[in-house]
């Protein structure tokens, strides 16, 4: 993508809502009635966080086409392909009602780049195009529509692609196609994610690899034939193809010059780059009509026969590389309805989001009968372009679309720079996902309840057609590399890699919270590449061979997109928290060693300072501008890993005493949650084994041998603390009390004169957290404060014996086990996020009301390891102590005529609250440890 090319912002306009029939599910669902989308009645289901994407977080951009592949396919270049098709009859065109003469193509196709610059400059794209030229495409191509859009959109991008080659063979720059589209057999689309939704996309862009001419005669029943569009172009619009025709039954050399063609073929050329249409186009364009009616073209130059032979020859269907983390572009077509086919594309770039962790962006596409659309999404929100097939700008447009994505590298399709990646592969076990090892629900018999599945398509059906044996093995990519310039550092650490840049080796992916707008975290288990006198001193103490590479960690590496409005990007919470921790303030707050900042998403995805600057266009004023982000710390086990009740504890003290010493600082976390928690020790299942040795691809496709070498450990003052200050805030100066105390009854109604205000940080917009363990206050919409740190630690302490049971295996550092939670009706009333957070703080208010309600919850449904007794339900006395302790601790009880009341006590401070759990575990420790 151009770097140089800022959007036109007037071109951005508010995107109309998703119409009304939308289906709100705030779980995975993966057995649903089949129809065409999703629902019998004809609505579309999606979940509740990709509603509110799709109405509040999207906007139509006239120009997305133009920004997205204008550096890989021009309006001019586009035109000149579009009197090609007419030529060879893949278009027609019509004005008034008539039939244009050939003669008169050039000024139609003209009068078509004309409007799609217009679009591409006004504020909103032009709904009439002054002349009423009306675009049909051929017959032979289908509607575009459902599943056919795979072949529509295949056949238009290889027929540009054919047309180019003799028409402009510069602006192809030497580029061969690298992506393919084609159909799915397969229901559901393999490795997608553990709640992803049960429909896949009606097709895909895949990678060109994925589709050979030879096929491994070990696994003959792994591909599935699929024929190249070329060879419907040929046998119905053979003109297209008869430059090619002859080179493809001839060997091609295996060397040739960069552009062999004619001279007549080059002179045409306009620059590769060209934002508006050459003044001269119209000439060019009539220039080209005489050469295209005499026949007289240049010989496609040979590394591009090259790679038209290539595509025409691979015409088998690689599956075992037919998975969620194989597609590069998902689409969705469907009959008349567009928001449909938008709702249904959103949730196939979410789950291809989260299953391509290096993706700085998503793109996605749709089709019906009358439109084709575009969808690219970032961390700020969604773009849209939507245009007819029957005009002359939504036929520029299309072409430019398809034959850019056909043509665009890895980093126009949204591959993140900092990531290079490895070849791996899992095995294929049909009831297992393969990203989480998590059991799926397998597809029942019964047809309706296949998902997503038409009943038409499966009615006389074989189950064996219906589903095709997967393969033995998926084989995608994953991150290998991060490279990451020092230029952009922020918390230097003394010793660097390199004076450019500093490389991690990625051992696996710890945590996706992936999502298509938003923070977008990723965690990484990594390990720092040394070079110089480091390499030399640890080469020289684990005798190392000074020649292998060698990496030191573990390390966490976490990527995310930080808001720049918020407090802690805003007033650096990170270089406060440095300062107090040098200071000796802080000790029990695990911090990073090294941040980079890499660019605000306005900058380096959307190049449009239009979110930083705040326009003066009301509309965005809701766009919250995102900076990637990139933090390195010592990787740690969480609070899932505790090996004994004296551990955990140790860890929940130390979280306790974590938040007074944010309090001395004068900041609060604000996002205290099982995940935040770390703990001190670093037990590794094989403590002597200093080093490992691995092999690594650096790139080349060969794996050479590396040494990862063990880290020096980063202790903490107890057991465990706190990490993640990327939610963290000051403290307010003044907190506004209200005039009545807030009391509860045990009907759930508030006894409150007048209703909260919402003035500075209160409200549910200044909401932070993790639902579960977001305190009642602040679900209340009151200002977060300290004491909401401590209750969220009391809830974490509440549900962990709800959450483990025995403690986890010794594993540090390889992947944890994954703890899913089975909590009982009653706390997920209180914990369920489909509901609003003012409901959430009643249902937790109530619950915590009635000591008889939470402690009977806990005995009935608690997990084995925190019970004395599993059959006879009896809570081991240190857990019930240090709960009751706790309890008391942070809340009051008042009493009037109507009973007693539970209010929160605003005077409870974090370290009298650790100093009575310390005595209550050291008096329970030998049964503890």
């Amino acid at each position: 993508m151009r770097e140089s090319r800022l959007r036109n912002v007037n071109c951005i306009k508010q995107a109309e809502e998703i119409p009304g029939n939308i289906v709100i599910r705030s779980r995975p669902n993966y057995t649903r009635k089949p129809s065409d989308d999703t629902c019998s009645d004809g609505t579309v289901e999606v979940d509740e966080a990709m509603c509110t994407l799709l109405n509040d977080n999207r906007w139509r951009n006239a120009d997305l086409v133009d920004h997205v592949f204008g550096g890989v396919v021009s309006v001019p270049l586009a035109a000149r392909i579009m009197l090609s098709f007419l030529c060879c009859g893949i278009l027609t065109v019509e004005l008034n009602g008539a039939n244009v003469d050939r003669d008169q193509w050039p000024g139609a196709c003209t009068h078509a780049a004309s409007c799609t610059s217009l679009a591409s400059e006004s504020k909103t794209a032009p709904t009439s195009e002054n002349k009423d030229y009306v675009w049909t495409w051929a017959e032979e191509l289908g509607s575009g529509t459902d599943c056919n859009a795979g072949d529509f959109f295949d056949t238009i991008g290889m027929a540009a692609y054919l047309a180019a080659g003799v028409t402009d063979q510069a602006q192809l720059s030497n580029r061969t196609p690298t992506v393919r589209f084609t159909t799915l057999s397969c229901r559901p689309l393999p490795l997608h994610p553990s709640n992803a939704q049960g429909y896949q996309p009606d097709f895909i862009a895949l990678p060109s690899s994925a589709f050979v001419s030879d096929r491994d005669q070990t696994r003959l029943n792994e591909y599935q034939e699929k024929l190249s569009a070329l060879g419907l172009i040929e046998t119905h619009f053979p003109s297209l193809f008869e430059p090619y025709s002859c080179l493809l039954s001839a060997t091609i050399a295996p060397t040739d010059s960069e552009h062999s063609g004619s001279a007549a073929g080059q002179s045409l050329s306009t620059q590769p780059n060209d934002t508006e249409p050459d003044p001269q186009l119209l000439s060019n364009l009539e220039e080209l009509s005489t050469q295209l009616k005499a026949k007289q073209l240049p010989i496609p130059p040979t590394w591009l026969a090259r790679a038209v032979k290539k595509h025409h020859d691979s015409r088998f269907l690689d599956t075992s590389h037919v998975c969620f983390p194989n597609v590069l572009v998902p689409g969705e077509g469907k009959q008349t309805r567009m928001g449909a086919a938008v709702a249904r594309c959103a949730v196939h770039m979410d789950q291809q989001r989260r299953t391509q962790p290096w993706l700085r962006f998503s793109l996605g596409l749709m089709a019906t009968k009358d439109e084709l659309g575009l969808l690219r999404a970032d961390a700020t929100g969604m773009e849209e372009c939507v245009f007819r097939k029957d005009t002359g700008r939504g036929v520029i447009e299309a072409i430019r679309l398809l034959l850019g994505i056909m043509l665009a590298t890895d980093q126009e399709l949204g591959h993140h720079p900092a990531f290079s990646l490895r070849d791996t592969e899992v095995l294929s076990v049909p009831e297992l996902d393969a990203t989480t090892g998590d059991k799926r629900p397998a597809p029942s018999a019964d047809t309706d309840d296949q998902p997503d599945l038409k009943r038409a398509r499966t009615a006389d059906a074989s189950p064996i057609t219906r589903y095709p044996a997967p393969p033995a093995k998926y084989r995608f990519r994953e991150v290998n590399f991060v490279t990451l310039e020092n230029s952009k550092r922020h918390l230097p650490e003394p010793s660097v890699s390199s004076e450019n840049h500093t490389r991690y080796y990625t051992k696996y992916l710890l945590e996706d919270r992936g999502s298509l707008v938003g923070r977008c975290t990723r965690i990484w288990c990594a390990y720092r590449e040394v070079c110089g006198s480091e390499k030399e001193s640890l080469a020289s103490v684990h005798k190392i061979d000074p020649d292998m590479p060698i990496f030191i960690g573990p390390y966490a590496l976490k990527f995310y997109c930080a808001d720049i409005q918020s407090e802690a990007y805003a007033k650096d919470i990170l270089k406060v928290a440095q300062k107090a921790q040098d200071a000796g303030i802080i000790k029990h707050v695990l911090l990073p060693t090294d941040v980079w900042y890499l660019g605000k998403i306005s900058d380096v995805v959307r190049n449009s300072k239009i979110v930083a600057t705040k326009h003066e266009n009301a509309l965005f004023d809701s766009i919250k501008d995102r900076e990637e982000t990139v933090t390195v710390s010592a990787f740690k086990r969480t609070l899932a890993q505790f090996e004994t009740g004296y551990e955990f504890y140790g860890a929940i003290i130390g979280v306790l005493k974590a938040i007074g010493e944010l309090q001395d600082a004068g900041l609060i976390h604000r996002d205290i949650s099982f995940g935040n928690i770390v703990l001190s020790d670093e037990k590794y299942a094989n403590p002597d084994k200093k080093c490992e040795s691995v092999n690594v691809d650096f790139g080349d496709g060969n794996s050479v041998e590396a040494m990862l070498v063990r880290r020096q450990s980063a202790p903490m003052p107890s057991s465990g603390g706190l990490h993640d200050l990327d939610m963290a805030a000051s403290i307010p100066k003044s907190v506004p009390k209200l005039e009545d105390p807030v009391l509860w009854t045990s009907k759930g109604f508030k006894k409150i004169s007048k209703p909260l205000t919402n003035k500075g940080n209160i409200g549910p917009d200044f909401r932070t957290g993790t639902i579960p363990f977001m305190s009642i206050p602040l679900l209340s919409g009151e200002q977060n404060s300290v004491y909401d740190d401590l209750q969220s630690t009391f809830f974490v302490l509440y549900l962990s014996m709800l959450t483990f049971d025995t403690p986890a295996p010794n594993c540090y550092p390889e992947a944890p086990r994954t703890t899913l939670p089975h909590w009982p009706t009653e706390v997920q009333e209180w914990a369920d996020d489909s509901v609003s957070m003012e409901d959430l703080g009643t249902r937790k208010q109530i619950f915590f009301q009635s000591e008889a309600d939470w402690l009977v919850c806990l005995i009935d449904n608690g997990l084995k390891f925190w019970l004395v007794d599993p059959v006879d339900r009896t809570l081991d006395e240190c857990h019930g102590a240090a709960l009751l302790e706790f309890q008391q601790a942070i809340w009051n009880w008042l009493q009037d005529k109507g009973g007693v009341y539970m209010s929160k006590n605003v005077d409870a401070k974090p370290r009298k609250v650790a100093a009575a759990l310390e005595s209550i575990v050291e008096k329970h420790k030998d049964r503890l440890s």
